[in-house]
């Protein structure tokens, strides 16, 4: 078993160093947009290290606290909070960072390997995820701690406490690892448990906001109860329970609390072999087709649009609609309409989020209408390579380069206009107050903003292309340089209307020459986005080999 360990160590060093060679097939931008994405790992692990050196450093300074009975230091604590953090990060790291789900594992069939020790080549690659690298030092060294403490006996069986959590976070990375295969087998249960995931992380990260205003909120003393029994259970806990138990002297209530928690390292590694041979015996892939009902909704023509440019608009709306990624982009955005929404209600029609503050509906609209826009920054400055197979049947097609980036430039548009539009409309009806003439400057700045974007969007997909799937969790963003480039930009072109309104309001005390200067401003910028178009097309020219060999 050693010896298929070490090959695959060896193999998933060769993949990594084949990744980083010279493809002389590719030009010199398309080598330096592969190696900022190749080195960016490598990148992040050389910055774990300083990461590594200061857990490990936590956990000794927890385990010789533990040994001079200080159980309320605040290494100790600190240490709890972070061990209490790992299950869960463990858990969603497969979701967020998806490197070890990309692999296939059925292929590894067609070698004369048993399925046992497959498995246990898939927990030993899970010992290289980053979670398991930084929290490896940490549950470490509190055994050395207690052993430069002066607690010997307390340092042998937090060991032990700390190999069996190792063991038992590798099997729950293990078994979060297959049960995203085996979700992601079937292509519309996937779909859903993709889309779910996306649009519930932002409503976990607004979750402390909204509590924070729930002054008076209080839980019923029955959860309370259960929740720090269940917490009592949990394995961080139980072998921080075990460490203080033996440093104390207590080795009988210390060996307990390992003997539960060597019951509940099996679980996982029992239920995630079930899970790892079912996904072995399953198929690659399973969904049923698509219907065919929208039809004749995708083959209009968009006025103002030639009929090829507009078959290209229509498509690249129907991508975002048919695949996970999105519709995440278009359902976001309403989800933090609704939360923020719901704040301002509770507020009596004013909210206070730090650096945040609405005063008024126009706010709330402008502010979420706008991030709507910036919502679909991983499929505008990516919007060649989403096509992947589907960009080259366009270029093969005769339509003209100006065709398809005017087309591509009214998909983004249609992308983000019908969350914004729902966002205005229901800021407006749920909040009306303010001047008429900043409501209506909020739609024609949105129009300046998506004018100035659309052809560094182009130039910026053009140069910095990734292949993504749309249709997975993770790996699916815009290259790290355009992603910065989109960024900024969205950023610079809100700054004119923004001054502009900021000028005609507080400066001449004048609302309503705010939609007059912003509309002045957008016909400035629809001669900026025709000429930056002229250099959009000669890079998308000087790009085309690139990005059909890309797809």
């Amino acid at each position: 078993m050693l010896r298929i360990l070490r090959a695959f160590a060896w193999m998933r060093w060769r993949m990594l160093v084949n990744s980083l060679e010279k493809t002389g097939s590719r030009d010199a931008l398309e080598r330096f947009s592969l190696a900022i994405e190749k080195l960016g790992p490598i990148l992040a692990g050389v910055l774990l290290i300083p990461s590594v050196i200061v857990l490990a450093g936590l956990g000794g300074a927890a385990g010789f606290s533990l040994a001079r009975g200080e159980r309320d230091a605040i290494t100790v604590q600190a240490a709890r909070y972070i061990l209490l953090l790992l299950p869960v990060i463990v858990v969603a790291g497969p979701l967020l960072l998806p490197g070890s789900s990309g692999s296939n594992p059925v292929r590894l069939l067609l070698l004369p390997i048993g399925r046992s020790t497959l498995y246990v080549a898939q927990c030993a690659s899970a010992f290289g995820d980053p979670w398991q690298i930084l929290s490896a030092p940490l549950i470490l060294f509190v055994a050395f701690g207690l052993l430069a403490g002066g607690a010997p006996v307390a340092a042998a069986i937090t060991l032990c406490g700390a190999l069996l959590l190792i063991a038992f976070l590798m099997g729950l990375g293990t078994l979060a690892t297959s049960g995203i295969h085996l979700l992601f087998r079937n292509r519309r249960r996937g779909e859903l448990v993709a889309l779910l995931f996306i649009v519930f992380i932002p409503l976990v990260g607004m979750l402390p906001a909204f509590l924070s205003q729930q002054r008076d909120l209080s839980l019923p003393a029955w959860f309370e109860s259960t929740g720090r029994r269940a917490l009592a259970r949990l394995p961080p806990q139980l072998y921080l329970t075990a460490s203080t138990d033996a440093a104390s002297g207590a080795y009988a209530r210390s060996i307990a609390s390992l003997s539960v928690l060597a019951v509940l390292t099996v679980i996982p590694h029992g239920v995630g072999f079930a899970i790892f041979r079912r996904v072995l015996d399953s198929p690659a892939s399973s969904g049923g087709c698509r219907g065919g009902r929208m039809h004749p909704v995708w083959i209009r023509r968009l006025p103002g649009l030639s009929s090829g440019a507009s078959a290209v608009a229509l498509a690249h709306l129907r991508l975002a609609l048919r695949t996970p990624r999105g519709r995440s982009v278009l359902l976001s955005p309403i989800v933090l309409f609704a939360f923020l929404g719901l704040l301002m209600y509770r507020g009596s029609g004013v909210m206070d989020l730090g650096p945040f503050q609405f005063e008024s509906g126009i706010g709330l609209a402008a502010f979420t209408s706008f991030f709507c826009l910036m919502a679909v920054v991983p499929i505008s400055m990516n919007q060649f390579a989403i096509d992947r197979a589907g960009l080259t049947l366009m270029l093969l097609s005769p339509l003209t380069e100006g065709e398809l980036l005017a087309g591509k430039a009214a998909g983004n548009a249609l992308i983000g206009l019908a969350p914004s539009l729902l966002c205005f409309v229901a800021a407006l009806v749920m909040f009306p107050a303010g001047p008429p003439s900043l409501w209506i400057s909020v739609p024609i700045g949105l129009t300046t903003v998506s004018l100035v974007v659309a052809p560094v969007a182009a130039i910026a997909s053009a140069a910095f292309p990734k292949s993504v799937d749309l249709n997975t969790v993770g790996s699916n963003n815009a290259h790290g340089v355009a992603a910065f480039i989109g960024m900024l930009s969205f950023v610079a072109a809100a700054a004119p209307p923004a001054l502009l309104a900021l000028v005609a309001v507080s400066w001449l005390d004048r609302p309503a020459l705010a939609p007059v200067f912003i509309t002045v401003w957008c016909a400035v910028a629809y001669v900026i986005s025709r000429l930056a178009f002229i250099a959009a097309r000669r890079i998308f020219h000087a790009r085309r080999e690139n990005l059909a060999m890309l797809a």
